[in-house]
């Protein structure tokens, strides 16, 4: 159909079609990752020797660590964020993986950009990195000789490492997902003194299911632990 412009104008069946195509192939895409997510997670808990991390309130001890660790990825990203708009795009993303020498292929750089990017405004924001990196070190771990240095930081490396360990020590049932069982299993396994209260796993698990469907991936386990530790995305990049 054509208006009084004379330009061609799609109708909105036709738009409707292809943005339904395209989130179709991201909706796969999104779920062939997952996939090797989990597969990478189940080999990083058969390679795990001695455990770190032995309940919540063990996790939430290291949440300083955690942040101080986290907030020092931050002159990461604004190093890579050349236009300083806020996010890192694909090319942006492209280079820092370059310069951190990060074995990836282009279809992995380009299934973990839209995996991470959450809000889907086309480029990967502070918190949204952190997530892409911790996904990438574990996809990338396990192939690595030295998995320590696997993204050309010792420190690095070890942070997400545990972070991990505390993903893993919740997983009870270890299929790569946590539900509100695993939790509970969790609290009732450690010592009297170290039990957190009831109310307080629930409110836990519930911060945790972003997408209320009764599981938590790692991405929305990570994205929590971000939150929880204090990082925000507007704060830290304006300091």
């Amino acid at each position: 159909m054509r208006g009084t412009s004379g330009l061609f104008h799609p109708c909105h069946a036709v738009k409707s079609f292809f943005r339904d195509k395209i989130s179709s192939k991201c909706g796969k895409e999104d779920q062939i990752l997952e996939r090797r997510l989990i597969e990478a997670i189940k080999q990083i808990n058969r390679s795990t020797g001695q455990k770190t991390f032995r309940s919540m309130n063990s996790i939430s001890m290291r949440f300083p660590q955690f942040k101080e660790g986290l907030r020092n990825i931050r002159d990461l990203f604004k190093e890579y964020d050349e236009d300083g708009n806020g996010t890192i795009d694909h090319e942006e993303m492209k280079k820092c993986f370059d310069k951190m020498q990060i074995q990836l292929s282009e279809k992995d750089m380009h299934s973990l950009y839209h995996y991470c990017d959450i809000d889907g405004n086309k480029g990967i924001q502070y918190p949204e990195f952190i997530v892409l990196l911790c996904l990438t070190y574990l996809l990338t771990v396990s192939s690595a000789a030295n998995n320590i240095a696997v993204l050309g930081s010792e420190q690095l490396s070890y942070m997400f490492h545990e972070l991990l360990e505390a993903f893993l020590f919740l997983d009870k049932d270890g299929d790569g997902k946590l539900k509100r069982k695993d939790l509970s299993l969790s609290l009732n396994e450690t010592h009297h003194q170290e039990k957190s209260p009831s109310y307080v796993t629930s409110r836990r698990f519930k911060e945790m299911d972003l997408n209320k469907n009764g599981q938590v991936n790692l991405k929305d386990f990570l994205f929590c632990i971000i939150k929880w530790v204090g990082i925000d995305s507007d704060d830290e990049m304006e300091q």
